[in-house]
């Protein structure tokens, strides 16, 4: 399946369900693009790895959902998508099942490890 994008957080619930029930998927939060590029240096660094893992019919399904801008994230302990999600940093990938329970997670470090991440996907 295609990346989606569900555009600024939160995103829908339509985004959160898998078309078999089954699949999980992986919410992928990046930052806002502000001046024609992500404002998180950590989110270009891992762009174009997660963009070939999630794109291509036989690979998972992944969901972007934007944090919004930087002053809107950083030291804003109240964010929605640090209390729902507890995500603490960006890039985060959530994977989730059917239920919107989560199963496993990944920041950078582990989207750049290769074998970490390939576990993460189920490959």
């Amino acid at each position: 399946m295609p990346l989606t994008i569900s555009g600024q957080y939160p995103p829908s619930d339509s985004y959160l369900k898998s078309k078999d029930g089954k699949t999980p998927i992986y919410l992928i939060f990046y930052s806002d693009v502000e001046g024609g590029r992500m404002w998180c240096p950590h989110c270009r660094d891992v762009e174009g790895i997660v963009k070939s893992a999630f794109t291509g019919n036989s690979k998972p399904n992944g969901v972007i959902t934007y944090i919004g801008p930087y002053s809107g994230w950083k030291n804003v302990p109240t964010h929605p998508a640090r209390i729902k999600y507890g995500v603490r940093s960006v890039p985060t990938i959530i994977k989730l099942d059917d239920n919107g329970k989560e199963l496993d997670r990944v920041e950078k470090p582990g989207i750049l490890d290769s074998t970490r991440f390939d576990d993460f996907l189920g490959l």
